[in-house]
């Protein structure tokens, strides 16, 4: 069996940790460096459109500067994705979402270059959008390629999309252990150790390829800062209830804004939203760009109440106005940003009210920032491990945990909101919901649990050859007409009909004093002698084990046949798989 044959089929079962992280190694370091193209790629667009010293600094630019260049910025973003096509258009964290759950994970290279291309105009022109968004369908995309490329199962294309998204937060962010859990919470929606460790090798070769070229420096720079007194603890209660309903006001917003936008043309939809970033920047020019300079002010508390509030409203209504009207980028640099203005507010009101027991803001800002993210993406174990990734404080985590817990429940349970993207796939009647058992099942390929024992036979046999062909002892007989697949046979069922054969012609031979065994010349036909026969269907040797249950459901068959076509178009049968021997190895029967 050719070698990479042989890999696809070991593939398809879940024993196949050794090359999975192989595999994810590679998919980390091609994720990774097309990461590190486009933050160059990113970062040279700032350096082109701004004037100021810092690659971040839109406060110091003219104010006709900032009303401009966001509002052509959108017009020209607009503009492009309206060439381009409705299909290629679809990009950011929701379009990979979307092609995980209904798509197996296949991602078309065509969309990640437009991705790329507008992902950095939109970003290099000021609008309030994140770099992560862009990043996670790059790197998403990436693995996604490779795994095409290589034509491997379904299932292990899934964990190759997820290695790339670790590899993209790794890579953006300098975070490699909070991009492997972002990937498993929020992309692949499953923590399961075949899939863990090929994420942790994607995202560790991201992040060393991405140290290399930028070096090893984080997002953010923090002071080192603990909580002063447990008397603090009812704030960060305080600051987590804050930031949930914010949160949810930020989701419900956005889906509002998309909703009541669905009929404008994408140009108009992208123009409307860059024009108001513009003019909310001529009040506010924090909330232009990804806004990391002013995070970092906060964060060091060097920001008054007044600009905390002004850039917290600004940056809110921004950032509703890009998400909502599809500008291409990510929510969760915003959502950084929108929690560390809330965190510093709060922090600010509590140490005018008791001084001698109030940390310094910054420290509600760096809360506020994990609590923010997790409560817009429901997804409370990255959030807290970028905190911790991010601000290198491991003080953060206590008062950190109960306010992303807080703000979690908050968005949840008192609001009734999904995550971001999913309320914005639902608002385009895409409901994401997975049950345990899809995700089982789409874990593991068609090719770990089909039976290869089989011969495929046409449907008239001779003999001899029926005879020949059960001295290998098959389980089964695919049965042809015309060249075509039509039936399933069990080969006891033939085994038995031969063997009655030879006791007629042995009684018969006996009958008729026949001294030498006569041979028997009738051919048989395999769908007329007496068997338990299935109708059969076909599906790819890449399909993981819920599509081949689609299909037998919408074929009306209990059993398929897995194929895959060869480079000369003549199509290879692999193996049988019956609805039996599915059931039996995802359920628990008690004898």
């Amino acid at each position: 069996m050719p070698f990479f044959e042989s890999i696809r089929i070991r593939l398809g079962s879940l024993d196949a940790l050794p090359v999975l992280a192989a595999l994810g190694f590679i998919s980390g370091i091609l994720a990774g460096g097309v990461i590190v193209l486009f933050r160059l790629f990113i970062e040279s667009g700032f350096i082109l459109w701004h004037t100021g010293d810092s690659t971040g600094d839109f406060e110091s630019a003219p104010w006709w500067f900032r009303l401009a260049l966001p509002t052509l910025g959108g017009i020209l973003v607009g503009f492009i994705l309206h060439k381009v096509g409705k299909h290629y258009r679809q990009v950011g964290v929701g379009h990979v979402l979307e092609r995980m759950t209904f798509h197996q994970g296949y991602l078309n290279w065509r969309n990640a270059l437009v991705q790329f291309l507008i992902g950095g105009l939109t970003i290099a022109t000021g609008q309030s959008v994140g770099k992560e968004g862009p990043g996670i369908h790059l790197g998403s995309a990436s693995g996604s390629w490779l795994g095409q490329r290589m034509k491997l199962p379904n299932n292990s294309i899934r964990i190759l999309v997820g290695c790339g998204t670790a590899a993209a937060i790794s890579a953006s962010f300098n975070t490699p252990l909070a991009g492997v859990i972002f990937a498993m919470e929020v992309v692949m929606m499953e923590y399961t150790v075949s899939s863990f460790i090929p994420l942790i090798l994607s995202s560790v070769s991201a992040a060393i390829l991405s140290r290399i070229v930028f070096g090893n420096n984080i997002a953010f720079i923090v002071p080192s800062l603990d909580l002063q007194s447990l008397w603090e603890i009812p704030y960060f209660i305080l600051l987590g209830l804050v930031i949930g309903t914010i949160a949810s006001l930020f989701i419900k917003g956005t889906t509002l804004v998309s909703a009541k936008a669905s009929k404008l043309s994408t140009w108009l939809k992208c123009s409307i939203a860059g024009t108001g970033v513009g003019i909310l920047a001529l009040a506010a020019p924090q909330i232009m760009g990804i806004g990391y300079d002013t995070v970092n002010s906060a964060l060091h508390g060097n920001l008054t109440l007044q600009i905390l509030a002004i850039a917290f409203v600004g940056k809110l209504l921004a950032t509703i106005l890009c998400s909502g009207l599809s500008l291409p980028g990510g929510a969760i640099g915003p959502s950084m940003f929108i929690g560390a203005m809330v965190g510093g507010i709060i922090g600010s009101i509590g140490a005018m009210i008791l001084p001698e027991y109030a940390s310094e803001y910054a420290f509600y800002s760096m809360v506020g920032m994990a609590s923010m993210m997790s409560a817009i993406l429901q997804a409370p174990l990255t959030a807290l491990m970028t905190l911790l990734e991010l601000t290198n404080n491991p003080n953060v985590l206590l008062p950190g945990m109960i306010a992303v817990v807080i703000s979690n429940l908050v968005v949840s349970q008192v609001f009734k909101q999904s995550s971001i993207f999913h309320s914005q796939l639902r608002a385009k009647g895409l409901d994401l919901r997975i049950n345990p058992l899809s995700q089982y099942l789409r874990s593991v390929g068609v090719a770990g649990l089909m039976e290869r024992k089989l011969v495929v036979q046409e449907k008239f046999i001779s003999f001899q050859a029926a005879e020949k062909l059960l001295e290998n002892v098959p389980k089964w007989i695919l049965v042809r007409q015309d060249q075509v697949p039509t039936s399933l046979l069990a080969a006891n069922d033939l085994a038995r009909f031969v063997l009655e054969l030879k006791e007629r012609q042995t009684v018969k031979d006996a009958e008729e004093n026949e001294s030498i065994a006569r041979p028997i010349e009738k051919d048989i036909d395999l769908l007329a002698i007496p068997a338990d026969r299935q109708d059969v269907a076909s599906v790819y040797l890449q399909a993981n084990l819920e599509e081949a249950l689609d299909t037998m459901e919408r074929e009306n068959v209990d059993a398929i046949y897995i194929f895959r076509t060869t480079s000369t178009t003549e199509d290879k049968i692999y193996g049988i798989l019956t609805k039996e021997q599915i059931e039996s190895h995802y359920s628990y029967k008690t004898k």
